[in-house]
């Protein structure tokens, strides 16, 4: 489903409907300028211009990961001022990591770059980038408790820059602080711990928690708040320095399915997903719920993501 504004910006509205994949959805991200959609789940991996609300075609490896062990869990598009052309990098269940990237002059042309098996081949359950000057690093973390980062150049391999693993803490959501020292935030799933790794080598230098659980996590373009689904009633804003929470957005959820929570419309706003098919949508400081949007009669609504197209928000 593809919401967008009403005319008098109150509202959401259903635009339009993308149908193309026949099994679960993992992940959904669009790319900085709101054209471009990847959909990743059970079935693979979609590309789709939202402008014409059409698919993509995808390279000749696609037909890989349509494999069920091998489904794809993540993924994130790479954004760089430098570069003309978009960058999709993902993860999967066997612990591949894969860049796809355009080429030629049309924004249908993907061709596949990187594809290797990280680690000891266990789950990537979240993938994130940093662009900084000439520099992009790639982060993953697995279900091994693993967190691993690269650098790459958009033209050869993954280089390493340091892998480690966590005591207890299975990674949901990373985030890399967008500061000069490069440090990851990592949210852990079943212990609800908030770590701060150092950005060189991996090292933790903080450690917070936001218990019980966190199923998915989103921060803020100020990194100064995050999102959390707490399984317990619904959605919660935290502070991240202190991982102390400030307000909770209640659905009461019947089961404690994972479902993602972003930030929408300038961080104005809290959508998130629900056990009974709809789209919940909450204005973030005064804590009330604004819409509910219909996704289906009964389905999970696990993955939700926000874009801007054109100065047009899009749910």
């Amino acid at each position: 489903m593809f919401f967008i504004p009403t005319k008098d910006g109150k509202e959401y509205r259903l635009e339009g409907c993308l149908i193309g994949h026949k099994n679960a959805i993992n992940s959904l991200t669009i790319s900085s300028n709101g054209s471009l959609l990847a959909s990743v789940g059970l079935d693979g991996m979609r590309i789709w211009d939202l402008k014409w609300r059409l698919q993509l075609p995808s390279p000749h490896q696609n037909m890989g990961l349509q494999n069920p062990v091998n489904h794809v869990t993540c993924a994130c598009w790479i954004t760089c001022q430098e570069a003309t052309h978009e960058t999709l990098c993902y993860g999967t269940g066997l612990g591949f990591i894969g860049i796809w990237q355009q080429q030629g002059e049309g924004i249908e042309d993907f061709d596949a770059k990187v594809s290797r098996r990280i680690g000891t081949g266990k789950e990537i359950m979240c993938i994130t980038y940093d662009h900084a000057r000439d520099d992009t690093c790639i982060a993953t973390g697995t279900r091994d408790k693993h967190v691993q980062v690269w650098s790459f150049d958009f033209k050869g391999p993954l280089i390493p820059i340091f892998s480690i693993e966590l005591n207890s803490t299975i990674p949901c959501t990373i985030n890399f602080n967008c500061t000069a020292n490069r440090n990851l935030l990592v949210f852990g799933m079943y212990d609800g711990e908030v770590h701060v790794l150092q950005g060189t080598d991996g090292v933790i230098i903080a450690t917070n928690n936001a218990r019980p659980l966190i199923r998915h996590a989103s921060v803020d373009n100020a990194q100064t708040l995050f999102l959390i689904d707490n399984v317990m009633n619904g959605f919660s804003l935290h502070q991240l320095d202190d991982a102390m929470c400030i307000r909770s957005y209640n659905t009461n959820p019947v089961k404690t399915f994972p479902k993602q929570v972003v930030f929408g419309e300038k961080t104005d706003m809290v959508v998130g997903g629900s056990d009974a098919g709809v789209i919940y949508v909450f204005d973030k400081n005064e804590g009330t719920l604004k819409q509910v949007l219909k996704h289906a009669d009964k389905a999970r609504v696990q993955t939700v993501t926000c874009g801007n197209n054109e100065c047009i928000q899009s749910i």
